[in-house]
């Protein structure tokens, strides 16, 4: 009797096609699991004319929704001349912004009514500015906005009401995000901004958060209002972070799908001084007063580590980076003594060689 293809698969050999199968199934889905990320931590110039996406505003989005969505996120960056139409910290921001987010909760571009679109049509076209603190500052993702670019990416920067000594983790109150483009860059990098030195952390292409080495500087954020609705669902929103994902993403991530975006004016508001927890030695009575002729301080000293270096914080534990800059407080025979975060952190002697500042 003749048998069928079918007939003549064994057991073994069924199995063994079973996993070809099911093998090439797999392979694609976890080469996409994560897109590439940019190896940048700092801003610096572009050469936009280099970019193939630079007059495609829309970028590469499908829909109506990622049309408009992307267009206002590639809005001009120019500078700043009138006065923004409102100043807010994070609570004032998230009031100003509540009214429309409750009626929207969930929701995209296609889902308004003609009065939610018009509100949200209003706001969008104003530019405001917001206070708060740069606990976290990253490299966006390849996105539609920028035509699926890892070069030519978004800034990210996570903004809270207050500082904090550790990367956001549950418990944590969720920021309000704000986005800096390709478009604009140059002209914040020309202005002297500079993220390594306001924010306390800079994420990683891995996800890792790397420490700068100095806490969250309060900052104020000038651009335009944007409603990032593709960030609009539970998993993203929240008053509170909650977990911490299997791809190491915080989540909910993010007060509000309300944004400023894009920046086009950072300032510095702060101005930080030494450690807190380090007191002024006090005079001796032995000691006669300075004079005119008395010799000048020394000079600021300030250390680089070779390795990374394990400390500890009071929510647990952090990892320094190597090549890592932190300002010497003083020595003590194997260790050094550095401000991290306003604290006094022991580093080990063999771990650091002495930096220009």
């Amino acid at each position: 009797m003749p048998f069928t293809a079918r007939e003549h698969l064994n057991g073994p050999k069924k199995a063994l096609l079973a996993a070809v199968c099911l093998s090439l199934l797999v392979i694609p889905l976890s080469v996409a699991e994560r897109p590439r990320i940019s190896e940048d931590r700092e801003l610096k110039e572009i050469n936009l004319s280099a970019w193939d996406c630079r007059d495609r505003l829309e970028g590469t989005a499908k829909t109506p929704d990622g049309v408009e969505r992307n267009r206002l996120k590639n809005r001009d960056v120019a500078p700043v001349t009138g006065a923004p139409s409102k100043e807010m910290d994070t609570a004032a921001f998230l009031r100003y912004v509540g009214a429309l987010d409750s009626q929207t909760q969930g929701k995209r571009r296609k889902d308004l009514s003609s009065a939610q679109k018009a509100d949200l049509d209003k706001l969008e076209q104003q530019l405001v500015t917001l206070t708060g603190y740069l606990v976290l500052a990253y490299a966006g993702p390849p996105e539609s906005t920028n035509c699926g670019s890892t070069d030519f990416h978004d800034w990210h920067l996570e903004v809270f009401a207050e500082r904090s000594d550790h990367p956001p983790q549950p418990g944590d109150p969720s920021p309000i995000v704000c986005e800096i483009t390709p478009r604009g860059q140059n002209t914040i990098f020309r202005d002297g901004v500079r993220l390594q030195s306001l924010a306390a952390f800079i994420r990683a292409p891995d996800l890792s958060h790397e420490p700068t080495g100095h806490p969250a500087r309060k900052i104020r954020i000038t651009g335009n209002l944007l409603w990032d609705d593709d960030h609009n669902g539970t998993a993203d929103i929240g008053p509170t972070i909650l977990k911490v994902a299997a791809n190491k993403y915080h989540n909910p991530w993010r007060s509000t799908a309300w944004e400023i975006h894009p920046v086009t004016k950072i300032e510095v508001l702060d101005d930080l001084g030494p450690a807190p927890d380090v007191a002024p030695a006090a005079p001796s009575s032995a000691t006669p007063p300075p004079t005119a002729s008395a010799a000048p301080a020394p000079a600021e000293e300030f250390i680089t580590l070779m390795r990374p270096v394990t400390i500890r914080i009071p929510y647990g534990e952090t990892v320094l980076p190597r090549g890592l800059k932190l300002q010497v407080i003083s020595r003590s025979g194997q260790g050094i003594n550095v401000q991290y975060m306003g604290k006094t952190q022991t580093i080990p002697a063999d771990a650091a060689v002495r930096a220009d500042r």
